[in-house]
């Protein structure tokens, strides 16, 4: 009898420990890096860079982050486009442009996959259509093309490219230096084939969501307290 009690009052720490440690895992999707609200103070609708396609004059832009502590599965990225009046095939430019994510290991960028299937983000931008007709921006967010895991306090950078056969350029928006982040990722000013962007160091339109995963030792707790459920079990139809 005695030791049932303790056992009962072993896993009851147990699931308290757990409980404890499940709290400090975020597990809602959450904008961990992010410039979209970046105010604009220099005039105008803001920095519009074109990417043209197979990398002409400008050759790609690339966007770095630096997670924080903890270990993240990628929801999606999300750019801010232009369209204007007088260029009616750019808003077809999303669908063009390739979004890949590479990581940064030693010397090297390992490349972790590709994002696709653009879809508008309602949230407002700076310049909605709905006040600006004749020249306009729209979020669109970029769903990751298989599963796509980031590291703990790792560099990352998001590279972009229209390819050859695009029948559009892009227009996308840069912002001036700044960025929020919920916790402790930080943003790096965009490199690009650009000279204007590298002069003004200007950051490239970006937001990170993502949905922090378990550490592995979370996961282990769980397993224990499942295989200390089923012994229990196993104990009471003996």
């Amino acid at each position: 009898m005695e030791s049932v009690l303790f056992f009962k009052q072993w896993v009851s720490v147990l699931v308290v420990v757990i409980s404890l440690a499940a709290v400090n895992q975020k597990v809602e999707a959450t904008q961990f890096i992010s410039n979209l609200d970046e105010p604009w103070t220099e005039g105008g609708i803001g920095d519009i860079e074109a990417l043209f396609p197979g990398g002409a004059h400008t050759g790609n832009d690339t966007n770095h982050f630096t997670t924080g502590a903890g270990s993240f599965s990628v929801n999606s990225i999300t750019l801010e486009f232009e369209d204007d009046s007088s260029y009616p095939a750019g808003v077809s430019a999303p669908q063009w442009v390739n979004v890949q994510l590479f990581q940064k290991v030693g010397v090297a960028n390992i490349l972790l996959g590709s994002f696709g299937n653009p879809v508008v983000n309602p949230t407002p931008t700076q310049w909605p259509q709905s006040s600006h007709p004749l020249a306009y921006t729209t979020f669109f967010d970029f769903s990751p093309i298989g599963q796509i895991n980031l590291n703990s306090n790792s560099q990352y950078s998001v590279v972009l490219s229209v390819p050859a056969n695009s029948p559009v350029d892009a227009g996308l928006m840069f912002a001036e230096p700044g960025y929020t982040s919920p916790t402790d990722w930080t943003m790096s000013s965009t490199t690009s084939g650009n000279p204007y962007i590298t002069a003004h160091d200007y950051y490239l339109v970006m937001a990170v969501d993502a949905t922090a995963t378990p550490e592995p030792g979370v996961l282990g707790l769980f397993g224990l307290a499942g295989f200390c459920f089923l012994w229990h079990r196993q104990k009471a139809k003996k």
